[in-house]
């Protein structure tokens, strides 16, 4: 029987990587939801050529949005090092961030950081952190253009 015990948790996933010290998760409270509709869309990435470019995140996720209330998800076991998130509220459930003629976004988004911007998109300096401990909890506050 101990034996039995012994082999299942060796052949757990969550054993191996339980002591690693150099990986961490992502706790995000998903903060300001318009609506109790559509789905918010969140992309991570690990660096300053790859960020803005969806192909090219490193991490993924898309909750259903059914109320109004901060969510909060985890996005985890990632090697300690600088991140950024990039996310929107995608409330005609069109799998994109709509925009006007002018190019403006027309429904909700965020950065980490929450940067003040409005006439660019931020530099991935601007959005980036550290991921240095098992968990870090990040506040992503959706905003139309109008608010920023």
């Amino acid at each position: 029987m101990t034996a039995i015990i012994w082999m299942s948790l060796m052949l757990s996933p969550t054993v191996g990587s339980a002591g690693n010290t150099d990986t961490g998760s992502l706790a995000l409270n998903i903060q300001n939801l318009e609506t109790a509709e559509g789905e918010v869309h969140i992309a991570l990435y690990d660096n300053e050529a790859d960020f803005m470019k969806p192909e090219k995140r490193i991490a993924g996720l898309v909750i259903p949005v059914k109320s109004r209330e901060t969510r909060q998800v985890t996005l985890g076991n990632f090697p300690f090092g600088s991140y950024a998130i990039a996310a929107f509220h995608d409330l005609n459930n069109n799998g994109k961030l709509d925009k006007n003629t002018l190019g403006i976004p027309t429904e909700p988004y965020a950065f980490s950081n929450n940067p003040k911007i409005k006439w660019r998109a931020p530099a991935f300096q601007e959005v980036c952190f550290e991921l240095r401990q098992a968990t870090l909890t990040l506040d992503i506050q959706l905003k139309r253009w109008k608010d920023y």
